[in-house]
């Protein structure tokens, strides 16, 4: 009966060190997508209505988000695969959406801050990518 009971026990301790290796968290796994695919427009001063760049921007969207991704609604790509493949391309891999559903599904934890990629350095102001050509016009009212 010893044996069934440590038997149990050693199994029960396995499978919760398991939960806690493969848990998903934002600093680990959803802060490098967010920075790789949503945070050009999902941060302060950009076209997106909230930001994404920290775990206190994200968290209160973590349902918003799956809904979002799952509908493939974000991130926004309106080409038409049937014509090609373009490079690019900024859908998500089903790996990156399944990464995101786990996190809202899972409480959204927010994980060891040593685990974070470091913070882009997105420019303040401008232009994201250096134009060829940029032409300023006088004010001028429209008819």
């Amino acid at each position: 009966m010893l044996r069934v009971a440590l038997a149990s026990l050693a199994v029960a301790v396995t499978a919760t060190a398991a939960d806690q290796t493969s848990a998903v968290t934002f600093t680990k796994d959803v802060l490098p997508i967010l920075q790789k695919n949503c945070q050009s427009c999902h941060r302060p001063g950009q076209v997106a209505p909230m930001s994404l760049v920290s775990y206190e921007d994200a968290r209160p969207w973590a349902k918003g988000i799956k809904a979002a991704v799952t509908q493939k609604k974000m991130p926004p790509w309106f080409a038409d695969p049937k014509y090609g493949h373009f490079t690019n391309d900024r859908a998500l891999k089903p790996s990156e959406i399944d990464t995101l559903v786990k996190w809202a599904d899972t409480g959204a934890m927010r994980g060891d801050l040593k685990d974070a990629p470091s913070a882009i350095d997105w420019p303040t102001g401008g232009w994201i990518i250096k134009p060829e050509v940029v032409v300023e016009l006088p004010p001028h009212d429209v008819p």
